[in-house]
C-alpha cells in the first residue's frame, strides 16, 4: 500500500494550509493513501453536474456561438491554474489554491451577473429574508444542491478551508492593494450576508481571491476586441505601458507581481500599489467600455424576463401541488426535472417554496433557460 502523501515536504511555507490540519468535512470520509484531502476535493468539484454546468453559463457575453469567447467554466480554470502557479512559488498548498479556484464560481446563475442582479431582484420582491449573490450560493450549492454521479446523496461535502475560499472570494472588492487571512472563527453556514463572509481564513484563498480578479480583467478585453466592442488601440497607453498590449502580456506581469509583492510581505498577498493602481484602472476601463456597452446590455431586459417568467410558473407548480405531493401532468420536461430536483434534495417544511425555485433557476445553463421557455409558453404540434 502507498504511503500517506507527505505535504510538509513540498509545502515548505510556515502559513501553507495542510490537510492534516484542516477543520474537516461535516460529513467524515475514509482516508485515501494517494491523494490530499484537498485534491479529492478538487476531484469531487470536477466530477460534479454543478461544475459541468458552467460550460454553458455566461462570463460576460451571453451565449456565444463563437467558440473561442470564454465561459464561466473557462475563468474558472484560468483562476484555478494561474492560483496553483502562485501557490507554488509562495510554497503554499497548491490542491487547495487549485480546489477553490475551480469551486469559486460554481454558485453563479445564468446569463452571469446580469442572472445574478434578476435573482436578488426577485429575492426582494418576494420579501425573502436573503438577497441572492453568487458567493454565498456557492457555498449553499457545493453543500446541499451539487451531485456527484457516484453518490445517491446531495451536496460535495468538501473541507472548510475549500467551502470558506469559495464563499469568501469575492472577486469585485478592491479596498485594498494587500490582504491577509480572516483571524475570526466563521460558521459559514450562518451567512446570510457577503458582507459577513469576511476575508478567506487561509493565505490559498486570498491567493485565489486576487487571481480571479486578474484573470477576468485580461480576458475580457480579449474577448471583447473578438466581439467588435473595441480595439487594441482603444486601451489607454499608461496601462499598455505599465501591463502589456496583450492577454498574456497582462497576466504574466500581474502573476509575477503579485508572486514578488506577498514574499516581501508575511502572511499577505498582495499586488504592489504600482501594478494594483493599473489592475484597478484596467477594470475600471472594461466597466465602461465592455460591460456597460450597448451590445452586451442589448439582451438583458430579454433575459431579465424569461428568469422572472420561469420563476412564477414553477412557483405556481410547487405551491399548487404541494410540492408535487398531488398528482400533476409531467408532460413538460423541465416540470418533471423539477420534481425530481425538489424531491431528491428533501427539503424541509421551513425552506420557503420560492427558495426552492430559486435554487433550481440559479443552477440552470443560459441555454437551458431558452429551452425551459420554448417547453412552457411555445405550442407544439399535437397531430
Amino acid at each position: 500500500m502507498c504511503q500517506p502523501f507527505n505535504e510538509e515536504n513540498i509545502y515548505k511555507s510556515k502559513y501553507a494550509t495542510l490537510s492534516k490540519n484542516s477543520k474537516g468535512r461535516k460529513k467524515e470520509l475514509k482516508p485515501d493513501n494517494y491523494r490530499t484531502e484537498f485534491q479529492r476535493d478538487i476531484h469531487r468539484i470536477i466530477y460534479s453536474q454543478s461544475f459541468r454546468r458552467l460550460r454553458h453559463k455566461t462570463q460576460v457575453f451571453f451565449l456565444p456561438k463563437n467558440d473561442h469567447i470564454c465561459t464561466r467554466m473557462e475563468h474558472v480554470f484560468y483562476v484555478a491554474s494561474a492560483s496553483r502557479t502562485v501557490a507554488r512559488h509562495l510554497q503554499l498548498n497548491e490542491d487547495l489554491a487549485e480546489a477553490i479556484g475551480l469551486g469559486h464560481d460554481i454558485g453563479h446563475s445564468p446569463f452571469g451577473h446580469h442572472g445574478e442582479e434578476v435573482l436578488k431582484k426577485i429575492c426582494k420582491d418576494n420579501k425573502l429574508d436573503i438577497s441572492f449573490q453568487h458567493e454565498i450560493n456557492g457555498l449553499r450549492v457545493v453543500d446541499k444542491l451539487a451531485k456527484l454521479d457516484s453518490e445517491p446523496k446531495s451536496g460535495l461535502n468538501l473541507t472548510y478551508e475549500v467551502r470558506d475560499g469559495i464563499i469568501s472570494h469575492c472577486g469585485e472588492d478592491f479596498k485594498s492593494n494587500l490582504i491577509f487571512p480572516e483571524k475570526k472563527n466563521k460558521k459559514l453556514e450562518h451567512i446570510k450576508k457577503l458582507k459577513n463572509a469576511l476575508m478567506p481564513v487561509t493565505l490559498e484563498g486570498c491567493v485565489v481571491r486576487f487571481v480571479d480578479k486578474i484573470a477576468y480583467a485580461g480576458r475580457d478585453i480579449e474577448d471583447a476586441i473578438k466581439a467588435g466592442l473595441i480595439k487594441k488601440n482603444d486601451i489607454p497607453q499608461h496601462i499598455i505601458n505599465e501591463l502589456g498590449n496583450n492577454n498574456g502580456s497582462r497576466i504574466g506581469i500581474l502573476l509575477e507581481d503579485l508572486i514578488d509583492t506577498s514574499k516581501k510581505h508575511e502572511n499577505k498577498i498582495g499586488l504592489s500599489q504600482t501594478k494594483f493602481s493599473a489592475l484597478k484602472e484596467l477594470i475600471s476601463f472594461n466597466y465602461k467600455n465592455i460591460y456597460e456597452h450597448e451590445k452586451v446590455q442589448k439582451f438583458k431586459p430579454q433575459a431579465e424576463r424569461a428568469l422572472k417568467i420561469i420563476f412564477e410558473y414553477l412557483l405556481e407548480e410547487i405551491t399548487k401541488t404541494n410540492r408535487f405531493k398531488s398528482n400533476i401532468l409531467l408532460d413538460i420536461p423541465v416540470v418533471y426535472l423539477f420534481k425530481n430536483f425538489v424531491k431528491k434534495r428533501k427539503y424541509s417544511d421551513d425552506e420557503k417554496n420560492e427558495i426552492i425555485v430559486l435554487d433550481f433557476i440559479s443552477g440552470m445553463t443560459d441555454n437551458y433557460v431558452l429551452k425551459s421557455i420554448n417547453e412552457l409558453f411555445v405550442p407544439k404540434y399535437i397531430v
